[in-house]
This record gives C-alpha cells, structure tokens and sequence, in this order.
C-alpha cells in the first residue's frame, strides 16, 4: 500500500479489508458483496508477495473462472498498478525498455518472484506452477475441484498460504460452506454514540427512512470508517479463518439504491440484492417454523415443576454449549422440554445431565471434536456423537463407537414436523427462554426460527431442499434435532433394526418400534 497509486494519489483499503491481508494463516475464504475492494486487495497482497520473495520464493498463482477474464483482470488491475507506481516499475524484471515475456499478461517477475495469471477453464495451466501464495477469486464461478487442485501447488512451499475470495450464490455450496466449515468471523464496528460493537445486518442497521446506516441499539449514524474488530462466531473452527463482508461497511455505498434493490419482487432481483448487495447466499421465502406454531406448542406448564423423570438431552456446540433437555415418554404423551440454556465450559454439562436424570446425549462431533470424545468417555451414560454426513434417508448408527450419521436436511425436516404435531411441546414461559429477550422473543424462539427450508439448483442444475438460517444463529434448532435422535439412536440399539426417516414419519418416531416390542423407553 506505501507504494501504490490510483490517479496519482495513495491507495486506500478499509480497516477491515487491510486486516484480512494481514492474516497469515494458511487457509483464508471472504464471503463478500461485489465492488468492495476486495479484489484490489488481493492485487496488493500478490504485488507484496512476489516483490519480497514471500516463503522464500514469492511465487503467486492467481486464479479466476477463465483465461479470457484474468487477461482483461491482468490488464486493468495488473497493469495499471505496475504503470502507476515508480516503485513498482522499478522492480519489474527486467527493468524498462529492456522487459518481454515476463511482462505479459500471465506472468509478471516482479523483484524477487513471479505472478503467475490463469483461468481455471485450463486446468493444464495450473499443474506446472510450484506456488507459495495462492489467490482464487470468484471462486463460485470455478468448476468443482479447483480448491483442492490448487492447493496441491502449494506442496513445495515452506509457508503455503491459499486466499478465496466471492460474492456467494447457492447457500451451503461453494464459498458459503467453505464460510459455514470455518471460524465464521464478523467485523464489530463500534457505535458512536452508545458504543455498542456489532456487526452490520440489512435489517437491524439500515434505517429506510433517513437512508443511512445506524446503530442497531439507539439509532445513532454509524461511522464505517471507524476502527473495528474481527470477531471469530465459530472459533473452534480453526483450520479456516473466515471473513463475512457486505457493502454497508463500505463509505462508499449507495444506501438509496441498496434500498431500491432490496424492494425487488423477481427471483433475480433479490437473488442479485441478496449476493452482490450484502454478500449472502440467496434463499427464497418460507419452509421454517413460525411465531405461531412455537406458541402453539405450549403447554400449560413451567420448567418448575420438573420432578425427576427420565429424559434424553441434546448439545450443540459452538462458542459456548447450548443445551436442550426434553422428557422422555411412552409415545403417549408429548416431550415436554424441561431445560434449554447455555453452558460456557464442558465441565457443566455432566452435573446439568445429572441433575434431570437424562438416560441418553447426543452431542455435536464438530467443531471441537477432542472435547466431545473426552466427554462421550467420562460421562457414564450413552452419549452420542452427531454428524451430517448423509444423502441417503438412512440413519446409521455405529454402536462400537457410538457415532451417528443422518441427512441434515432430512433431520431438520423431522424436527420440525414434531414441533407442528405438538410431540414437543414448550412451558407457558417459552418465549423468554434462552434469555436476551428482545422484541418479546428471547435467544431460544430466535434460533429454532433461524433455519428456512428452501429449494434450489445444485451443480448439476437439479433441484434439492436446503435448511439455510440466513446468517442467523441456530443453535437450539440443532440441540432439538439432536436431542431428538438421541431417542431414536437408543431405540435403534435396543431393537438392533435399520432405520430411515420414512420409518419415523410411519410409526411416529420410535413409539411403534417399542409398543410392538414391548420395549420401555428409558
């Protein structure tokens, strides 16, 4: 940045992009609006790498959907930088009038090393570069495999880096699920008038009327140029360090028009507000549960009255454990829930499952997948460990290790067609649980409303249902699920049958397997 120049005046990146470029880890991805500098910042950090010899070779691959884009890329940004800038002239090998084949468009020798330019269209033009940094841009425009084809050119590198970078298009594919596998990190700006730190979102921050962003507490105008932080929401997830950035954080931003688009009524128009606006994948309307049918749900009675009886719990794990703790029954009476709440360290959790009697936990095996070996082995009852790793409808369970697969989307489906049948029902006070209530809804009601159920295209442009919860948290909605199959994986190791999810919509869960077998649930 010291020594670039656009129209003769210094390069500026916002804090938040400038600290992105920073990271060191080896393993980034930016989930990002479209025209908020990112790219120009990847153009910075290859110039830096190439120019100090970076891992001690300074060989950068920068990658873009196809060789004709990264030719016109090249010249826009590549070129324009290296002319602007004396310094960078300078360093270009070999120096003018002298320079040929380096300073074309696919490859620059810039001091120390080489910028190598391609399109992924080509996979052959990717396998003969050895790289120490590589930037893949647009990466939801690249074909499947790229990610893992380009990181095998960092073999040889003493520290590899790999940054991906785009605008986001079908949720839980391309750059969303790699955001969704990392620590899911936010920029917390402060407000200048409480101070409260957040993260700006469409709905909390923009105020229509006045046409600015605010804060989302006293309403006060919000100052993007002020100092923030990256706040990792998933920090377990530590293998990737995610990066999520809308255009609200940028000063240059048409709030007038961003409303305008967000007022579009076609699939298009909000598919395009949605990815390039606020850099978020698209989800069209409907699928989840409502206000109404969590209310629908309760029953008349308050956590206080828990008296002992057996239960089976849930855990979902994230920065703290949320927990939910449901009665187990006969299969004719509902399951009611006796406890949903947060637990900030593992060392809580056994004395909670003492405390209401729970015959049975599933936890979630991700992302701190140490922690809950460690408990499955010390707890003293069944405990198992949850992974979304199925297509299929079945749910197997290894009972040697005491793991348990399921499709997400088909479990999802399950759970919350149990809400709408009133098999798990709520206490009176339902609304207040999980704390920090706002707008008459606390942290409970917000999550298990989190997740909607669409359909959308796959690679293959067939359509499949996806649970998508619009970067919202969704933890309790998953502490349901889980807490759920715990039933259904202790009725499968006592029955010893292979179950699918058309087996629990035909016999209601597992209460047709056990008034058959005469089996008691506890």
């Amino acid at each position: 940045m010291v020594h670039r120049r656009i129209s003769g005046q210094p390069l500026q990146h916002l804090d938040a992009i400038a600290e992105i470029m920073r990271d060191r880890h080896p393993s980034i991805v930016v989930r990002k609006s479209a025209q908020v500098g990112l790219s120009e910042a990847c153009v910075n950090l290859a110039l830096w790498a190439a120019d100090t010899g970076y891992a001690g070779r300074g060989n950068v691959l920068f990658l873009m959907p196809t060789q004709n884009v990264m030719d016109d890329f090249a010249q826009a940004r590549f070129d324009r930088a290296l002319q602007e800038s004396p310094y960078l002239r300078g360093r270009l090998q070999p120096e003018p009038p002298r320079r040929k084949g380096a300073d074309s468009k696919r490859l620059k020798h810039l001091g120390a090393g080489y910028i190598y330019l391609r399109g992924t269209d080509s996979r052959r033009q990717l396998a003969s570069v050895d790289a120490d940094l590589v930037i893949l841009d647009e990466f939801d425009q690249m074909a499947d495999g790229i990610r893992e084809l380009a990181h095998k050119r960092l073999a040889s590198s003493r520290n590899g880096r790999m940054v991906i970078a785009s605008t986001p298009r079908m949720p839980e594919a391309g750059i969303d699920a790699l955001y969704r596998h990392s620590d899911q990190r936010q920029y917390f700006l402060p407000c200048p008038g409480c101070g409260l730190e957040q993260a700006l979102e469409w709905e909390t921050n923009v105020d229509l009327d006045r046409t600015i962003v605010v804060c989302r507490e006293c309403r006060a105008p919000m100052n993007v140029l002020a100092k923030g932080q990256w706040i990792a929401q998933a920090p377990g997830n530590s293998a990737i360090h995610g990066y999520q950035l809308s255009r609200l954080y940028s000063p240059w931003v048409n709030i007038p028009e961003m409303i305008s688009a967000s007022q579009s009524t076609t699939p298009s128009g909000m598919q395009e507000f949605r990815n390039s606006d606020l850099g978020l994948p698209f989800v069209p309307p409907g699928g989840g549960l409502t206000v109404d049918d969590l209310d629908s749900c309760r029953d008349g009675y308050e956590l206080g009255e828990y008296r002992g009886q057996p239960c089976w719990a849930g855990v979902d794990v994230g920065l703290c454990l949320h927990a939910v703790i449901r009665e187990a029954t006969d299969g004719q009476r509902p399951a009611r829930l006796w406890f949903a709440g947060e637990l900030a360290k593992w060392e809580e959790l056994s004395p909670l499952l003492a405390r209401y009697n729970v015959q049975g936990c599933m936890i979630d095996a991700h992302p701190e997948g140490h922690k809950a070996i460690e408990f499955q082995n010390s707890a003293g009852i069944w405990v198992w460990r949850a992974y979304y790793d199925r297509h299929e409808q079945v749910l197997e369970l290894e009972q040697d290790r005491m793991l348990f697969h399921m499709n997400r989307t088909l479990a999802l489906d399950n759970t919350f067609q149990r809400f709408r049948d009133h098999y798990l029902t709520l206490p009176t006070s339902a609304r207040d649980l999980g704390g920090r209530v706002k707008m008459g809804l606390g942290d409970y009601y917000r999550q298990v409303l989190a997740p909607q159920r669409t359909m959308d295209r796959d690679a293959q442009g067939n359509w499949v249902a996806r649970w998508v919860e619009h970067s919202r948290p969704d933890h309790y909605a998953h502490a349901e699920l889980y807490c759920l199959m715990a039933e259904t994986a202790a009725a499968q190791m006592r029955v010893n049958v292979i179950v699918t999810f058309k087996d629990l919509e035909r016999l209601g869960h597992f209460d047709g397997y056990r008034e058959a077998r005469g089996i008691s649930p506890f």
